[in-house]
């Protein structure tokens, strides 16, 4: 006696989630003040990449203005940062 119609045959594809808009708000909030906060570069070069490119695309998912505003201002926080040494 075969099991096999015990399992199923096609695989269902995993619910999509809207992404958690609060969650990513805190989080660039965060990160933003840290930023602002800093006198000196907080993370490591490698880091500071990666949230050069992070950033907007978390942004992305918040309304276009706030995200543009969110980003543009972290982007400023990260020159200043830089040329602080």
């Amino acid at each position: 006696m075969s099991q096999l119609p015990l399992f199923r045959t096609t695989r269902s594809e995993p619910e999509q989630r809207s992404p958690d808009l609060v969650h990513i708000r805190k989080s660039l909030n965060r990160l933003l003040r840290i930023a602002r906060d800093a006198q000196i570069m907080p993370w490591s070069e490698g880091e500071a990449e990666s949230w050069e490119k992070l950033f907007p695309q978390l942004a992305a998912s918040l309304p276009a203005d706030e995200a543009e505003e969110l980003t543009s201002e972290f982007k400023n926080e990260l020159v200043r940062l830089r040329a602080a040494g």
